[in-house]
């Protein structure tokens, strides 16, 4: 309620003739014509899972998975989640500082998505305590690498159309934590009916839809490389 009245009292549209309005048709022809564009879908698959991951372990199945799996208190597992919470913080700090360049970023954002999908797989398989809290609290820092991500996005398209392709990704990103918290419920609940160890079952799913969001992003077809060089050195400038 209060950033609603923050925004009610101080947020104005611009005078009309400053820039215009965009009607709901001309957004949604805006939207059509970067899903035309063939390498938009390895950016969508991509950032459909990695803040998905995230926000999936850390709001639906970080606390249940210590309690159920290690008896943690319910006030243990919230400490544990909130030092989870205080890494992810910190990691876009980190990562925005040593940002590798065009040149090589999508290599590191692929390693960065993989080392993660290998983190989360190490605690499906291996239950042990200090590894499910380690292993968040490090994933958590490890979430950081998304800067690369907007850092990705801006490279890859003309400046009129880095707006739009911002708001498309950051569009994927939270259609995807929608999509990767009901999906891994629907496979807890098949794992439970099929009296698997659901806990692995749920962070083996969030493993391979992060391996295989780094798989698509890798193979399916790249920006060209004249408008990702030319528009990353604008935006480093």
């Amino acid at each position: 309620m209060l950033s609603w009245l923050a925004i009610f009292a101080l947020v104005r549209e611009p005078p009309r003739g400053a820039g215009g309005s965009e009607t709901l048709g001309s957004a949604l022809r805006g939207v059509v014509s970067l899903l035309k564009l063939p390498h938009t879908w390895g950016i969508v698959a991509l950032g459909s899972v990695c803040y998905a991951s995230f926000v999936t372990l850390r709001g639906l199945w970080l606390g249940p998975m210590l309690i159920e799996r290690h008896g943690f208190s319910l006030v243990a597992s919230g400490n544990v989640a909130l030092l989870m919470s205080v890494s992810s913080m910190l990691g876009p700090v980190i990562f925005g500082r040593f940002d590798p360049g065009p040149a090589t970023r999508r290599n590191w954002i692929v390693g960065c998505t993989l080392a993660g999908a290998a983190l989360v797989a190490a605690m499906a398989f291996a239950p042990l305590p200090v590894l499910d809290v380690g292993g968040s609290i490090l994933f958590g820092l490890l979430s950081g690498y998304i800067v690369f991500q907007y850092a990705d996005v801006r490279a890859a398209y003309p400046a009129a159309m880095t707006g739009r392709a911002l708001a498309l990704f950051t569009m994927s990103m939270f259609l995807g934590v929608a999509l990767m918290q009901w999906f891994t419920g629907v496979v807890a609940s098949a794992a439970d009916a099929y009296a698997l160890p659901v806990f692995t079952v749920v962070l083996a799913t969030i493993a391979a839809m992060l391996a295989a969001g780094a798989l698509a992003f890798r193979w399916l077809p790249r920006p060209p490389s004249p408008v990702g060089l030319g528009a990353s050195r604008g935006a480093g400038a």
